[in-house]
């Protein structure tokens, strides 16, 4: 008779659930670092941006121009704004999606826990079972010599 874990279809399922929360961790952490590249990008741009504003004013420019450029500023300004705020939010789902995770693998590794610990007391079952079978063919041979 082979092995067979009772829970076998619960443990598949705690699996797949833990697979899922650490993919929804990864997906997560893979958006925060797109967010992270995007507000390093507009700090760069804002950066050339007031560069670009401030050899303008040296040459001396029309006010339009002027204009322009601090319309660009502030909308970068603001874009920053928005991808801090996002990666705080971010940072916040990823913090919930880390717990949720630990908690599917601690669900998961609780039934493996089990598992391995019916498994190993169906394997001294067996060995007993064999030790006795060897026994009884010891002893009926021991018999049958007398």
């Amino acid at each position: 008779m082979a092995f067979r874990f009772a829970l076998a279809a619960l443990l598949e399922y705690r699996e797949s659930l833990e697979q899922r929360e650490y993919l929804a961790l990864e997906k997560t952490q893979q958006e925060i670092v797109q967010t992270q590249i995007a507000l390093h990008q507009c700090a760069e741009s804002r950066s050339a941006a007031t560069r670009r504003r401030e050899a303008d004013l040296c040459r001396g420019v029309t006010s339009v121009h002027l204009q322009a450029a601090y319309e660009e500023e502030t909308a970068l300004v603001e874009r920053g704004e928005k991808l801090r705020a996002q990666l705080r939010e971010l940072q916040v789902r990823r913090q919930n999606c880390l717990r949720a995770y630990e908690l599917a693998r601690r669900n998961r590794e609780l039934l493996d826990e089990l598992r391995i610990q019916q498994l190993d007391a169906y394997r001294r079952e067996q060995a007993k079972r064999e030790q006795a079978t060897l026994d009884d063919v010891f002893l009926s041979r021991r018999r049958r010599g007398h």
